[in-house]
């Protein structure tokens, strides 16, 4: 895909989730609560939007910057394959979330963040060519300590969306390997 369309494309994701926590922010809060509640009728509406929502500007910050990069990176197999990719790990970890979640509100580009690292990781090992080795090589360089949070519990972050998030973009780098 060429440099300035995934640009494009990551500033959009980028701008939309600036623009949610905009709303949020000037609601007091009222966009946190559709995220994933875990086994409620009213949590499955997070299961989309959960990604793109964020409960305060320290939590976006943590989630932007390493969104937009592993996005970038994942652009570089196209625009569809991207699209594909990050469907499925919204609508397969969030599923996961909301199935076995602690009970609390899960929301946050985390779970994109943990799919999409494992996607790319991922896709070293089931489509073993040098470009998707190189990519492995830096997304692991850059965001190898991901590895420890899955490791480690830390109160009020959702662990389940991080694990989650991994298994299914790990998965999504083998169901999809072949996909043109």
């Amino acid at each position: 895909m060429p440099f300035k369309q995934s640009l494009r494309i990551v500033a959009t994701i980028f701008f939309i989730m600036v623009a949610i926590q905009f709303i949020n922010t000037f609601s007091h809060g009222f966009v946190s609560q559709f995220g994933i509640y875990p086994r409620t009728l009213e949590g499955l509406i997070g299961i989309p939007l959960a990604p793109w929502i964020h409960h305060n500007w320290g939590h976006l910050a943590s989630n932007a910057i390493p969104l937009c990069i592993l996005s970038f990176l994942t652009l570089q197999s196209g625009l569809k394959k991207f699209a594909l990719v990050f469907t499925f790990i919204t609508l397969a970890a969030g599923s996961c979330v909301w199935l076995l979640g602690s009970s609390a509100h899960h929301a946050g580009a985390s779970l994109m963040v943990f799919g999409l690292w494992g996607y790319l990781l991922g896709l070293a090992v089931f489509q073993r060519n040098m470009k998707n080795i190189a990519i492995a090589i830096l997304v692991f360089f850059i965001y190898g300590g991901l590895a420890f949070s899955l490791l480690s519990y830390q109160p009020n972050i959702s662990w389940s969306s991080h694990f989650f998030g991994t298994v299914a973009g790990l998965l999504s780098a083998y169901l999809f390997k072949k996909h043109k």
